[in-house]
Parts: C-alpha cells; structure tokens; sequence
C-alpha cells in the first residue's frame, strides 16, 4: 500500500511531519497525548518556551491542560482524572494541524530527552503481507522479522489511505 510505503521513505529520511501525515487521525490523537505528556514531564505550572510556542502555534489550549494536570496533583481522584482526559481530549480537537503539532513535540523530545512518543524503527525493515482490501478499509500483516508480526489496518479518507496502527478487528 503506497501509504505504508511513503511512511517508511519518511522514516528513513527522519521526516516525522510525513510520517505522521501517513497516520490516522485516531492515532495521531492518541500518540499526541502521549507526546504532550511527555514533553511535559511533571510540569503542572508552565511549559518551556518551545512548547509554548508549538501549542500558540496551532491552537492547542495548554493552560487549560496544565490547571487539569494540577487538580490531579492537588485532589487526585476519578473525577480530576476524568477532568484530565476530557480537557486532553478536547485540546487535541482543538489543533489546527495535528501532524505538523505532533512533529514539533517529537522533534523537542528527541532533541531534550533523546526519546519519543514512536520508536525511530516505525516501519523499517517491515513488509506487507496478507493485504485485504474491503471497500475505504483495509488489513495487512506488518511483518518485522521471523515470527514477529502485528495487524495493521488501513483507512480511506477523501481519497487518500492512511495508517492506523492501533488496528480493529481483521474481518474473517
């Protein structure tokens, strides 16, 4: 699938703003909260000046999602947690371009903490097997190795397919 193909070339090359483009929004979502909370570490207060920037940038309201981290350092609970996760969920929404505000927060851990949010092997060295195709849906086999293998599953939106690793049940 030339989606998976694509985000292997970017990989290669270290373009994460390309490789995220590859990536369902779904995913993106999911991989930016957890590369937020990252790049925040502890922090409850501020961000460092770069994230700011990101989050001014596009969109993202980090005031909010520091007072949410702050109640649940202050009155840890469901209900802070639940505040937490609904103000993430909504922030997110609020990004105007979710793979470019994913890129800048991996390309600043990567530099700070010399991690991030997906593994710098993403699709090297992997092929495609058992591709099915059912209508905007697909599945594959990423194969990495001998034995070692995971379900991907593929969405068309618009016209374009992108990745969604996090994959659904394969249909039998």
């Amino acid at each position: 699938m030339a989606a998976f193909e694509h985000a292997r070339a970017a990989m290669a090359r270290g373009d994460l703003l390309e490789v995220f483009n590859c990536l369902d929004v779904k995913d993106l979502k999911r991989i930016s909260e957890n590369a937020v909370n990252l790049s925040l570490g502890m922090l409850i207060d501020d961000a460092p000046a770069e994230i700011r920037g990101l989050c001014v940038e596009h969109g993202f309201p980090l005031d909010e999602v520091l007072a949410a981290r702050r109640r649940i350092m202050q009155t840890p609970g469901m209900d802070a947690t639940m505040n937490h996760r609904d103000t993430m969920k909504r922030a997110l929404a609020s990004v105007s371009n979710l793979p470019a505000f994913l890129a800048g927060l991996e390309g600043h851990s990567r530099r700070v903490s010399g991690a991030g949010s997906i593994s710098t092997r993403l699709f090297q060295n992997e092929k495609l097997t058992d591709m099915r195709i059912e209508g905007s849906r697909a599945w594959a086999t990423r194969v990495f190795g001998p034995g070692s293998n995971d379900d991907v599953e593929f969405v068309r939106t618009k016209g374009h397919w992108y990745i969604r690793l996090i994959s659904r049940r394969r249909p039998g």
